[in-house]
């Protein structure tokens, strides 16, 4: 195991997180919150960056050594220690800004670079003075409301994805290990979009940035503040979800902006290759994606159906954010396509809550999306829609084999045929999927003494990294009220689940320490 090379990367991602929040000070003297402010998260910053130039003095290469190798023992471990350690120094801001427990901090910034947006900010959140957070989420200063919603940005692309764009320049090796434990989803031999590695990153990159301008303008068109387009941006594009209202966009009655959202919400959680595919070969290839059709229509579906349901189910108008939202067959049609796309996509916006619709029908329908959830090469988390389709196509042909026992099995994904070796990892990864998911439930009902429908909510809102859940966890609820142990559980469950699993839960094999 080379672990300098796992240093310089893990000191590298500190100094990406150090002009964060450099950047946030600043903007909290732009928005002119109290002095200390911006002198706090200025202080934050330089704590980040020097322990980011410790790291990088221990990892330097000797004068006449050879460069660093690295394998996938390196990719993983640095991949895992960095969404680790990016918790704890992310954390910083809110610990001295906010004055919040260490549980407390960790947890709204693993929930952000995780681009999960569970969070614990509300008025009934005990901080570190035994005070009350008066005022809830709108009392915080600008600089750290933007922080929060940076976090969201910069972990829905993938802080790895900055580093990569470094470490070639800095003769460290190849970066293909970082990607392939980092970009989530099922992977096959034609999703290389160019021949290097960092060219695809690049485009990756820019198609990135290109979808954060563009819904900042559009926000902004729509009535949001520029603050406010601007974080609402960061945390769509990223599928994050964190919000600078307390009523996420249920604070906002324009129905251009909901439909605005709902649009940036669903293209983000497509295969990012995809979009790049139409700058590099200007054709619209999204339907000739199985994965992006599957997605496509469980989300229209899903979102249909829900309408219905609630149209039928409640005369009097569905229970909004703010104010109840009246019976019309566009309002009902936004509010359904709003919440569907906002779960499928693991963003977590709500201009509603679904716990207070009623419609047993509706929370099932919500309850099946969170687990599928987007696709595959996306910021969005959850199983992924293409390792679903191989499965049930895999169910399909063990059934089939039941009559022809001497057919091959030949599963397909796009026209790409998919390895047995590839499938079974795809089976094995579901499985561990639902391992983990009840296993996270079942732990928070004996910490939390929670109710089933709140614990399993709360750990598949947090394993599919979607924010809110069902019961004491859904969107008008939050996740201050759990205790200290279950908090770091979750922080855990975010993490393994923004990374795969296999990315973290191979750290815990023996033989991957081993020489």
């Amino acid at each position: 195991m080379n672990y300098r090379a796992i240093v310089h990367v893990i000191s590298l991602l500190l100094i990406f997180l150090s002009l964060g929040m450099a950047s946030a000070g600043a903007v909290s003297q732009l928005q002119h919150d109290a002095s200390s402010c911006s002198k706090i998260f200025f202080f934050c910053a330089g704590v980040t960056l020097a322990a980011a130039l410790l790291g990088l003095l221990f990892a330097r290469r000797r004068r006449g050594e050879r460069e660093y190798k690295t394998g996938v023992r390196e990719g993983f471990a640095a991949v895992a220690f960095s969404w680790l350690l990016a918790s704890l120094f992310g954390a910083l801001p809110f610990y001295c800004l906010a004055d919040m427990t260490p549980a407390d901090a960790i947890f709204e910034t693993a929930s952000g670079l995780t681009t999960t947006g569970a969070s614990v900010i509300a008025e009934t959140l005990t901080l570190n003075n035994g005070q009350l957070l008066s005022g809830g989420l709108e009392s915080l200063p600008h600089g750290l409301l933007y922080w929060r919603c940076m976090l969201n940005w910069f972990g829905g692309v993938g802080i790895v994805f900055f580093v990569l764009l470094i470490l070639p320049l800095m003769n460290y090796g190849k970066g293909n290990q970082l990607y392939n434990a980092e970009v989530p989803g099922l992977k096959t031999d034609s999703e290389q979009l160019t021949p290097r590695l960092l060219s695809s990153v690049r485009l990756i990159l820019g198609v990135y940035l290109l979808l954060t301008f563009l819904a900042t303008a559009v926000y902004w068109l729509g009535g949001m503040e520029v603050f406010d387009a601007l974080c609402h941006a960061f945390a769509t594009v990223s599928t994050g979800g964190f919000s600078t209202k307390a009523k996420s966009i249920g604070h906002y009655q324009s129905a251009f902006l909901q439909w605005s959202v709902i649009f940036f919400m669903f293209i983000s959680a497509c295969n990012f290759s995809l979009i790049v595919k139409v700058f590099i070969t200007r054709k619209f290839l999204f339907f000739a994606d199985e994965e992006f059709r599957f997605f496509a229509y469980l989300t229209c579906g899903a979102s249909v159906l829900v309408a219905l349901f609630l149209y039928a189910h409640c005369p009097a108008g569905i229970p909004g954010l703010n104010g109840t939202i009246p019976r019309s067959t566009e309002a009902f049609l936004r509010t359904a396509f709003f919440q569907v796309t906002s779960l499928i996509s693991t963003t977590g916006f709500a201009t509603s809550d679904y716990m207070q619709w009623g419609v047993t029908p509706v929370l099932l329908i919500l309850w099946c999306i969170i687990f599928p959830c987007g696709c595959g090469g996306s910021t969005s988390g959850g199983i992924k829609c293409s390792r679903l389709i191989v499965i049930f196509k895999q169910v399909h042909s063990e059934i089939k084999r039941c009559l022809f026992s001497r057919t091959l099995s030949d599963v397909r994904l796009s026209g790409n045929r998919i390895e047995q070796s590839l499938v079974h990892k795809t089976m094995a990864f579901v499985l561990l999927y639902l391992l983990v998911f009840l296993g996270v439930g079942v732990a928070l009902t004996f910490l939390v003494q929670a109710d089933l429908q709140t614990a399993l909510g709360a750990a598949l809102a947090c394993l599919s990294n979607v924010g809110p859940g069902f019961g004491a966890v859904g969107p008008a609820g939050h996740y201050a009220w759990l205790n200290a142990p279950a908090k770091y559980l979750l922080v855990f469950t975010m993490i393994a689940g923004r990374l795969e699993l296999y990315t973290v839960l191979v750290l815990f094999l023996p033989a991957f320490w081993k020489r």
